[in-house]
């Protein structure tokens, strides 16, 4: 089941601030998600955010999440990304609970990448091995083929 990217992004917040994450920054969020997504793909075969992520110059982005977190600047996140719904009350939406699998793989990336901050996880989606670095085209999607035949 693939996710929206706020949904996604406010489970990362929320594990961030269980584990005492103090520096969640925007762009820590978006690398953080996309080692997510890179996981999630390569274990399970298919996407758990249903969007797509952009190459810009310090890395993959979505850029809706980049437009609703801009005005943290680089500066640490402090609340969740709220969405009106249809009854125009401010919802907050996250992954579910009982979603073992992406539940895993969000744990499993904070295990591994959580202590490292935004530009060294930057700089692991420069590599050369990285979806990243397989288009030097700025501004183009980085395509799911591309993430199953990379590695970090």
């Amino acid at each position: 089941m693939a996710y929206s990217a706020v949904s996604v992004a406010n489970s990362i917040i929320k594990l961030a601030n269980e584990k005492g994450v103090n520096d969640l920054t925007p762009m820590k969020l978006q690398k953080l998600m996309y080692f997510t997504q890179f996981f999630y793909l390569k274990n399970f075969h298919e996407l758990l955010i249903n969007d797509n992520f952009v190459r810009w110059k310090f890395g993959p982005v979505i850029p809706s999440i980049y437009y609703q977190l801009k005005v943290y600047g680089a500066n640490r996140i402090n609340s969740y990304i709220r969405q009106l719904s249809p009854n125009n009350e401010a919802i907050v939406y996250m992954m579910a609970d009982d979603d073992y699998r992406g539940q895993a793989v969000l744990n499993k990336v904070f295990e591994k990448l959580g202590s490292l901050d935004a530009i060294q996880l930057s700089a692991l989606t420069h590599r050369n091995t990285s979806s990243w670095s397989k288009n030097q085209t700025l501004d183009t999607v980085i395509t799911v083929q591309e993430m199953q035949q990379s590695e970090i």
